[in-house]
């Protein structure tokens, strides 16, 4: 009895934690930018992100997706909750997308979120798209196969990894990879070689250059205000489905 009562009570956790679905604002009708936390959700990514994207003149909502169980990163990362989000998410951007059609959708995620941000994208519904993806610290493993994921996206998806983040080369390999891989670099350590798709997927490797904007090459660093501002905010804005054409440089997204 006692077992079935924990039991209830984890189960009622994991709904509630995995159904809180963004809600639409006024900012809504300029378009949207999802934004999926790490594991655990106690980055407060979302409010640097939120900030850097309006201080580069985004106009649309930045809408967070809370998808963790309340039990902790390791448990996060091995639960099995985030594929649930996933899916949570892609019914989110099905409805968004029929609520206002025609307007730019992107996704950003951290850490485990960018699993649930390429699972909401494989299973988004035929005729439902977004525009660019962003990974940061990407605990998705480095091989992981993102070309049905790419089926659902009109632009490209943007990998920006460090080999110097410290919980993915230590943390991570012991709980293992969002989609369970163990002893395995993630893509935010090492890039994303996925086998399909490859093409469409830009891998951004940590330089000093992006010290001066609060980036140290840390697990987190990349949802800094100033670093979003400065270089993720490019990929949401730049002509709206605007990845960055082939042979443009770093440098030039600075500008």
């Amino acid at each position: 009895m006692q077992r079935l009562g924990w039991v209830s009570i984890f189960t009622l956790t994991l709904v509630i934690w995995t159904g809180c679905a963004p809600t639409f604002g006024p900012k809504a009708q300029n378009g949207i930018t999802f934004y999926c936390p790490g594991a655990g959700n106690f980055d407060f990514g979302d409010v640097g992100v939120r900030q850097g994207l309006e201080a580069a003149g985004y106009r649309g909502q930045v809408a967070s997706v809370l998808w963790t169980s309340g039990l902790g990163p390791g448990v996060d990362q091995r639960l099995g909750n985030a594929r649930l989000g996933g899916l949570r998410l892609a019914r989110t951007i099905e409805q968004y997308v029929n609520n206002y059609p025609g307007r730019p959708v992107n996704i950003v995620g951290l850490s485990a979120g960018t699993g649930v941000a390429i699972w909401a994208l494989e299973n988004l519904k035929p005729h439902h798209r977004v525009d660019n993806v962003v990974l940061l610290g990407s605990s998705l493993w480095h091989r992981y196969d993102v070309g049905k994921a790419l089926r659902r996206v009109n632009g490209k998806i943007y990998n920006y990894y460090s080999p110097q983040d410290f919980v993915l080369a230590g943390p991570m390999k012991v709980f293992g990879t969002i989609d369970g891989v163990f002893g395995e670099d993630g893509a935010g350590a090492v890039g994303l070689h996925s086998p399909n798709g490859s093409d469409r997927v830009v891998n951004i490797q940590w330089e000093p250059a992006f010290e001066r904007y609060g980036n140290f090459g840390n697990h987190m660093d990349g949802t800094r205000a100033p670093f979003v501002k400065q270089y993720i905010s490019k990929h949401i804005m730049l002509g709206e489905t605007g990845h960055v054409r082939r042979g443009e440089t770093l440098a030039k997204l600075a500008q």
